[in-house]
């Protein structure tokens, strides 16, 4: 699996994860603290994954450019 393809996957799965903790918020069946520490956990490699994506489309910019 290439790169790309796996930083898709992880955000398609950080999105469903993401609505499902919303739903589970709001529907009470969890609490804030784990709501919270659940969003931590998503967020955290989420977030590595979009600035690798960034980091890969400036280079192939520039690449492009050159």
């Amino acid at each position: 699996m290439t790169t790309a393809r796996k930083l898709r996957v992880l955000n398609i799965a950080s999105t469903v994860l993401l609505l499902t903790i919303v739903i589970l918020q709001s529907t009470q069946v969890i609490s804030g603290f784990w709501s919270l520490a659940l969003l931590v956990l998503i967020g955290a490699p989420t977030t590595v994954a979009w600035v690798i994506l960034e980091r890969r489309q400036g280079a192939e910019k520039m690449r492009d450019a050159a």
